[in-house]
């Protein structure tokens, strides 16, 4: 089995270049400049993809891989790429490399190809390379958790806030790694998912109290828990519990509260109701939640339906957005009334 190495940078939808979805996840760089060399890791260039990896100084290949003292480079490595997730935190696997070559010192990009690495003026420098071939990155909402925030060590060796971490042979991460690659399909290519699992025997269970919506809100809700359940989560549908939200989604330790919302046309938004409000507003404030709220908003849900779902950015105070960063939302906050009729009559007539 390839030995394995794990690089930590911000976190991207595409890292080719567009700094829309650059969220900095604690990277203090990132933070004060939107920017930073991370968003040309997965660009192809001629193909080959080259990896940007914060300063960490020189790699000290030898203490933890079989190469010889001092040694340049290290071949055939696969390497794992996790970054911040924006709203669950840890760190996520964002991609990998197969069959890469890392390098012990940084490497700083001449002529042609430092000009397709430019950004604020600087050409990124690069500390691996891979063919692009055998570098896949993963869609925003397919992305695993690596490591939970506040996960506990154990006394094992888990990463903290290092850029570089080598995973020790038998240890329980190297063991956690090797079962997220082995469920990802690498002849996926670029923007992957999670190789898909087969639908369970028979009707879902989740799909029993959808039948008493709307044909529309019935779409919605279906077509987001058929998707989740796709992406491995278990799907319970609480709509009747009245809780703020419709759907519970679990998988390993991640849980998710979603909100569907159904629209017919393609307008992306949505009205919440007081109670559906005052859930966010909850959740809001509550900044280690137990379970992740998601806002999902269908729309074309009677015809082809188009999932849009939106996540609380962590550090953002109130924003909403895709994890592709590409949407946001505006909240416009209005007054409710709970109407009760009263006898206009007066009493004994």
């Amino acid at each position: 089995m390839p030995d394995i190495i794990v690089f930590h940078t911000a976190w991207m939808a595409k890292y080719d270049g567009d700094r829309a979805s650059l969220s900095a996840g604690g990277f203090k760089y990132v933070a004060e400049n939107g920017s930073g060399g991370e968003m040309f890791n997965f660009r192809d260039i001629d193909g080959t993809c080259y990896g940007y990896v914060p300063p960490t100084g020189n790699l000290h290949l030898e203490k933890h891989f079989d190469v010889p003292r001092q040694a340049e480079r290290l071949e055939g490595v696969t390497v794992v790429w996790t970054a911040p997730h924006p709203e669950q935190g840890g760190r996520a696997v964002v991609g990998f490399w197969r069959d890469a070559t890392v390098f012990r010192e940084v490497q700083h990009p001449k002529g042609k190809l430092a000009r397709r690495r430019l950004f604020d003026g600087e050409a990124a420098s690069y500390l691996c390379t891979a063919k692009a071939e055998n570098c896949v990155l993963l869609v925003p909402d397919t992305r695993p958790i690596f490591v939970r925030p506040g996960q506990p060590r154990n006394g094992e060796s888990w990463p903290g806030q290092q850029k570089v971490f080598y995973p020790r042979p038998g240890s329980p991460a190297l063991k956690l790694l090797n079962r997220i690659l082995e469920d990802l399909d690498p002849k996926q290519g670029p923007n992957a998912t999670p190789a898909t699992r087969k639908p369970k025997a028979g009707r879902s269970s989740w799909q029993v109290d959808v039948e008493r919506r709307r044909r529309i809100e019935e779409a919605a809700v279906l077509a987001v828990g058929t998707k989740l359940e796709s992406l491995g989560f278990d799907i319970k549908s609480v709509e009747k519990d009245n809780l703020g939200y419709d759907l519970v989604a679990t998988r390993n330790d991640e849980v998710l509260h979603v909100e569907v919302k159904g629209r017919s046309g393609s307008d992306v938004s949505a009205e919440l109701t007081v109670n559906e409000f005052n859930y966010l507003k909850d959740y809001q404030r509550d900044r280690n939640p137990s379970a992740h709220y998601r806002i999902a908003i269908v729309t074309n849900a009677l015809t082809k339906p188009i999932i849009n779902e939106f996540v609380m950015v962590r550090g953002q105070k109130s924003q909403w957005c895709t994890l592709d960063g590409e949407w946001r939302l505006d909240f416009e906050e209005r007054m409710a009334a709970r109407l009760t009729s009263v006898s206009n009559l007066e009493p004994g007539k």
